[in-house]
């Protein structure tokens, strides 16, 4: 099974009236930290959450938070290319965000580092914690069918109703074997 980093983005607006939000959000600033998940295999997942937000003295806070999960670049054979995959899920008070997710494909030329694919997507998100997927590149996008190493990269960030922290992640570098053509 794949490898999978965890990225987080949030939006406050509003005061920090939940002992989540005040936890999370700070007093007027933004901070971030690191910490690992459980995944796949033990050891095989990084996270990095971010939380952004400010205590304007309001009664109710309208909060998001949506958690992507990279998974490590493989062979499609319904797309017949290499790809990553993305999935999103939120959680909020505010019914839904527009989440966009911007994703490269990387294949390692020599000792550098190419990027031969990439993605921008934007869904409508439910903050119900139902999850969706984003590809990268997209089914109707360019088709990468070289042997090689490859690393999936994306940033994602909720866009409305208010913009939100963007984070960013990437999954392993993993050596990937296509079939001949």
């Amino acid at each position: 099974m794949a490898a999978v980093a965890l990225v987080s983005a949030a939006l406050m607006a509003g005061g920090a009236a939940s002992s989540y939000a005040a936890q999370n959000t700070g007093t007027g600033t933004s901070g971030s930290r690191s910490e690992s998940g459980t995944g796949a295999r033990p050891g095989s997942q990084s996270a990095v959450s971010e939380w952004q937000g400010s205590d304007k003295g309001f009664a109710a806070a309208r909060w998001a938070s949506c958690t992507a999960a990279v998974n490590n670049p493989h062979w499609s054979k319904k797309g017949k290319s290499v790809i990553f995959k993305t999935r999103v899920s939120c959680q909020g008070n505010i019914a839904q965000v527009h989440v966009k997710v911007t994703g490269k494909l990387y294949r390692k030329s020599g000792s550098k580092w190419k990027a031969v694919a990439g993605s921008s997507e934007t869904k409508v998100k439910a903050t119900n914690g139902a999850g969706s997927t984003y590809y990268t590149p997209r089914p109707s996008g360019k088709k990468v069918n070289l042997d090689g190493t490859y690393q999936g990269k994306i940033t994602v960030q909720i866009t409305s109703p208010f913009p939100g922290t963007k984070g960013k992640a990437s999954s392993k570098a993993v050596k990937v074997n296509t079939p001949g053509k």
